[in-house]
């Protein structure tokens, strides 16, 4: 089939400064099950899988699949505009088989490139396993080590998003609902993960519907088993302990088994299966929004350590941080109201602190008039102010 081109207006990026990185081009390929002879939405989700995984291999953030469509199903698979990571998009190859509809594609990609106002910085997350809900605990037997394997997928899903996320610890077990973190006594024990953890971040999720049902079949089909998936991920402020995103992630497919069988949970036939691919977009899907949502959030840290010379503090080389990058230290005020209600505001010194030193954890800072402010210590917030942008020769 003849390729498509998909190209960006150029505008922005063609003013960036002549020693900036040149696009490079990434191949990918997706594929998506084809649900009610829905071809159209089908092939988008299957480009947009592609997309996602050259986005990956560019280490570019995963909030750049905003660019991708889904309102108009006569619409091009994407519309790219000036000032995002993706130059030109161009389908290679298009075929479906057995149900299901694949796309291959290459995409040119500035990998310095950000949608933000600062450049892209790797989140500090913490993970929590995800529990089941108990409706999909008793759907059907060996569910808790379905669970664990979905847990792990999701886990490579988020670790693989390196330009966006940064796994700082997993929390030994699933967490409470979302709903009970309105409670200060829940939010406080939260702040308390997130802080040792040194996470900014928390995502915790629950499985809520595993179930089965049947679909009829006819004179020349039997009966087929199908089953339910639906996944709540739910995204914490660490430092408030503020739910910042909650959503559902859902769908059912065809089951490949016998509703009796005890299939293994990692096996290749499961993950390969219309129930396998289905689950497996819907993780990627939990991570893009996830990446989606916090993408220009500014990146706090910690105050780790003071010395004559340095302020140390919780971010370093691995989620992206430069010499020269700035801080603004961040003191947070809290205070609880008549009846009960806990509030909590953080006032910006207007020192900043400039980055000296880099390690992959962490990184040493000094304050830019060469003065410390005042009763800085240990455990103290510090805020992005600005990053320090990279030039490249050509």
């Amino acid at each position: 089939m003849q390729a498509k081109y998909v190209q960006a207006k150029y505008a922005l990026l063609c003013c960036l400064l002549p020693f900036a990185a040149a696009a490079q081009w990434y191949s990918g390929s997706g594929s998506a099950v084809v649900f009610d002879d829905n071809r159209q939405l089908a092939r988008q989700q299957a480009a947009k899988q592609a997309l996602r995984s050259t986005l990956l291999q560019a280490e570019v953030s995963l909030a750049a699949l905003s660019l991708f469509r889904h309102d108009n199903a006569d619409a091009e698979l994407f519309t790219l505009h000036a000032g995002l990571p993706v130059a030109q998009i161009v389908i290679e190859e298009e075929h479906e088989r057995d149900g299901r509809l694949s796309v291959t594609l290459k995409a040119d990609i500035w990998p310095q490139q950000s949608m933000c106002e600062q450049r892209s910085v790797a989140k500090a997350l913490l993970l929590a396993p995800f529990s089941l809900a108990p409706g999909a605990a008793q759907a059907a037997l060996h569910n808790t080590e379905l669970t664990a394997e979905i847990n792990q997928r999701f886990y490579s899903a988020v670790q693989a998003a390196s330009a966006d996320f940064l796994v700082k610890a997993v929390a030994p077990a699933p967490l409470a609902a979302p709903e009970q973190y309105q409670s200060a006594t829940a939010a406080q024990q939260l702040r308390y993960l997130a802080e040792s953890a040194q996470a900014q971040f928390v995502l915790s999720g629950r499985l809520r519907n595993l179930a089965f049902g049947r679909q009829e079949g006819n004179l020349l089909k039997k009966d087929r088993w199908t089953r339910q998936f639906a996944l709540e991920l739910s995204v914490f402020d660490g430092v408030s302990g503020n739910l910042i995103q909650s959503k559902t992630y859902q769908s059912r497919t065809l089951w490949p088994y016998a509703v009796q069988a005890q299939p293994d949970p990692a096996s290749d036939q499961l993950w390969r299966s219309d129930y396998g691919i289905e689950l497996q977009r819907l993780l990627h899907d939990a991570v893009d929004d996830a990446a989606t949502v916090l993408s220009c959030v500014r990146v706090k840290a910690q105050v780790i350590r003071v010395t004559d010379n340095s302020v140390a503090i919780s971010a370093g080389s691995r989620q992206g941080l430069q010499p020269g990058d700035r801080f603004s230290l961040s003191y947070t005020d809290s205070f609880t109201d008549s009846w009960g209600n806990r509030y909590q505001s953080s006032t910006q010194e207007p020192a900043q602190l400039e980055v000296i030193r880099v390690y992959p954890d962490h990184a040493d800072t000094r304050p830019l008039n060469q003065h410390y402010p005042a009763a800085i210590q240990v455990r103290d917030q510090v805020q992005q102010d600005s990053f320090r942008e990279q030039h490249y020769a050509n």
